[in-house]
């Protein structure tokens, strides 16, 4: 019974660092002028299912800084739309150094082609899914949650401890007075 509640207790203490290291990955990327970066790629989420089947809701893509003169038909692009909004979808033209632009799941070409100062760079990878995760700990109820409860188990760990040892003391030195 005693190595079960070890194991559960080293398990626990493990996925709440872990829970904690990514949190703290995630205020990082915030403070880096609100971009999450892994080796050189710009963590994206998808917010969007004008990608889909190839990136569904919820995924994350990294984009990784390509020379917009390298981009091929079928690269999948991010890029900065007219109005500003971030854009990720397939290069289906390239027309007079302007890339023509369309979502997988979308009937039409994007309206306006992707020129060079619109172009953020080229989808290297995706994960499904792991994007809401994200949202999530971006968000003030997520930070609270996932740095507030592994904190206090910590704390609330590290004092049961303490309380541990000093019962412990106090019984050794009963027994050693009683002697």
């Amino acid at each position: 019974m005693a190595l079960l509640k070890k194991i559960i207790s080293i398990l626990t203490s493990t996925l709440l660092i872990v829970v904690i290291a990514i949190t703290g990955f995630l205020l990082v990327g915030k403070m880096n002028d609100g971009k999450t970066m892994l080796f050189g790629n710009q963590l994206m989420v998808v917010l969007s299912g004008s990608m889909s089947p190839t990136f569904d809701t919820g995924s994350i893509v990294a984009v990784g800084p390509v020379d917009f003169k390298e981009v091929q038909t079928n690269d999948i692009i991010t890029f900065k739309d007219p109005e500003g909004r971030t854009i990720t979808h397939r290069v289906v033209e390239i027309k007079d150094d302007q890339l023509i632009t369309k979502g997988d799941a979308n009937d039409g070409k994007d309206t306006s082609p992707v020129t060079s100062d619109r172009f953020i760079g080229k989808v290297q990878y995706s994960i499904p899914y792991i994007g809401f995760f994200i949202e999530f700990a971006k968000s003030g109820t997520g930070m609270l949650f996932l740095l507030g409860i592994p904190g206090v188990y910590l704390i609330v760990s590290q004092v049961w401890k303490l309380l541990k040892m000093i019962k412990n003391e106090d019984s050794n030195t009963a027994t050693k007075s009683q002697a």
